[in-house]
This record gives C-alpha cells, structure tokens and sequence, in this order.
C-alpha cells in the first residue's frame, strides 16, 4: 500500500535519476547561464566600473590570505580529531597530505570523488574503509551545520534585513535565527542525525551507516568548525576591506564570516558544477548586496568580483598547505635516511 511518504521518495528518486542521467547537460546549461548573467551585469555596469576606485590594501588583502590558510590546516586538524573518536589515529603531516590531495578532487563534477580519493588515501595508512568512510559522514555532517549556524547566529546582527527579504521584518528575521540555532543543534543528536543521513543514503541507493560517536562530541567537532569559519570569515572581511572604498561599519566583521560560511554551504549542496563553482560566488554577491556592505549601482557586479577573489585565494591556500605538507614530510623523510646512515 502506497503512502504520500512513499510517492514523494519516489519522485525524488526519479527526479534525481533523471539529473543523473543529464548530469553533463545540466552543468553546461546552469554554467552557461551564470556567465550570461554576469556578462550582462557587466555591460549593464560598464561605466560604473570604470569609475570605481579599484586600489586593493595589499596588507589587508595579505592578513586575509594568511587567515584562509589557517582555515586549510584547520580542516585536517579537525577531521584528524573525528578518526580518533572514532579509534583510528594519523600523524599531523600525514593527514594534511590526504586531505589537501583529496580536497583538489573537488574540482571534478559530482562532489563525491574527494570522498572517495580521502577513503583510500586513508586505507593506506591503516584507516579501515569503514572508519574513513562514517568519518567523512560526519565531518560533512557537522561542517554544513556548523556553516548554517554560525549564519543564523550572524543573522542576528543585520542591522537592515530588507536587501535580504522585503516581506519580512527584522524581528521576522531574528526569530527565525533564534529558532534556527537550537533546532541546527538537535539535528547533531545522533539518533536524528543518523535517521537524516540514512535517508539521504537510501535515495542515494547507498548502504545505511551507523553513528557511533557521542552527542557530545558531534557538538565539539561542530564547535571546532565554527571556529574555522569564524577565521576563515575574518579573512573574507579582510579581503572585502582591501578592494571596498567605502567605509565599513564595525559590525561588517560579522555580517562576512557568516556570508563566507553560508557561502560554502551553497556551493558544496549544489552538486551541479565542480565544488559549487559559481554557485558559491552568485550567493556570496548576493548576500554582500543584501547586506549593503557593497553598494550602489555596480554594487552586484563589485561583488561578484569580490567572491571570485576569495574563491581564487581559496584556492591558493589549499596551494600552499598541501605543498607545505609535503616538503615538510620529505625533510622528515630526509633527516631519517640520514639517522639510519649514521
């Protein structure tokens, strides 16, 4: 007997076949459409542009790259922290090695492939399948909360929420933040969470998967990633001041570590282009828009560029961690093979 829970996981699963079956089509078109747009953005602000004051702060433009690579170790930190609760152990080079190898696969469409490129880069230091595989799971898990909470707690601090919505007031908003935060918290309760995730492995076809960590440290690890956006958001901030010519309010601070780290969010639940390119720099403008750190009529195109800025430092951080990773495990190399010479 069919239930409406039953036909509406029926029509996701067709919907999500038929997306895989013109995967490539639709990641042509929605690209297609994102540069159309902005090139039109672009002709339509040709002449404000070229009367902008572009002159970039390269000391603040600096501090905030500096800030992105802190978030790019953190990462490994973290995920190294999710393997020991969960009984397996990695040095700190070697697990800055596997994730930063594993976070270039990104680029490749379907958002899965770093998954799958960490797992066995993992195995070969003695990480089970099973272990790495539930730790993704959760460091997925509590990364995407982790982003939407530190946003809902930043949407708290608007000072004007109508860029953001015209039919909502600002107490409409709050509220909104304010309930949004516990009910992001209860998500983490292994239980729900483990219920939530199966669900998404069953429309996936994928085998279900059993959490076996504590709600406590679910909780710990998300606090750890908030963290990471908080530094990571700075850097951002820093970013935005190096090329704005206005002046920014103190409380701009706040309003881009929870733009940045929404930001992410958008990009990685898009699943249509590699690493949520585009996706991740349209909802970045639009949020710096709403939020009138960027103003005026060529405030959206002033935007994207911004964003595309931090994807490009993005990027390069990821660069420089992995390339720090690895001379830092040939030296270590290099100082054994003398040890043993001696």
């Amino acid at each position: 007997m069919s239930t409406p829970m039953t036909g509406w996981r029926s029509m996701i699963a067709q919907a999500m076949g038929l997306a895989k079956r013109y995967k490539r089509i639709i990641q042509a078109v929605v690209l297609v459409v994102i540069v159309a747009a902005l090139g039109y953005s672009l002709w339509k602000s040709g002449s404000q542009l070229a009367r902008y004051h572009w002159q970039a702060q390269w000391p603040l433009l600096l501090a905030g790259f500096a800030l992105l690579i802190c978030q790019e170790l953190s990462f490994a930190l973290i995920w190294r922290g999710i393997l020991a609760r969960l009984g397996s152990h990695l040095d700190v080079i070697s697990s800055e090695r596997i994730y930063l190898s594993a976070e270039f696969v990104r680029y490749i469409p379907g958002n899965v492939w770093h998954v799958i490129t960490r797992v066995l880069l993992a195995e070969q230091r003695g990480v089970p399948k099973t272990i790495g595989f539930a730790s993704m799971v959760i460091e997925l898990a509590t990364k995407v909360a982790s982003a939407a909470l530190v946003f809902a707690v930043t949407l708290l601090f608007w000072p004007d929420i109508t860029g953001l919505t015209a039919h909502l007031s600002r107490d409409a908003v709050v509220t909104v933040g304010v309930v949004a935060i516990p009910l992001l918290l209860l998500g983490l309760y292994p239980p729900l969470l483990e219920w939530l995730l199966n669900q998404a492995m069953r429309l996936t076809k994928r085998q279900p998967i059993h959490l076996t960590v504590r709600y406590r440290d679910l909780l710990l690890i998300t606090g750890y990633w908030s963290l990471s956006w908080l530094v990571a958001g700075a850097g951002f901030y820093l970013l935005t001041r190096s090329l704005v010519t206005t002046p920014l309010p103190a409380v701009t601070l706040i309003i881009c570590i929870g733009v940045y780290a929404i930001g992410w969010d958008i990009g990685f639940l898009s699943f249509v282009t590699p690493s949520g390119l585009g996706f991740r720099e349209v909802a970045i403008a639009f949020l710096l828009v709403a939020a009138g750190v960027v103003v005026g009529p060529a405030g959206p195109v002033i935007a994207f560029v911004i964003a595309l800025i931090a994807r490009v430092l993005s990027s390069g951080s990821e660069i420089v961690c992995i390339s720090a990773a690895y001379l830092a495990s040939g030296a270590k190399r290099e100082i054994g093979k003398r040890a043993e010479g001696h």
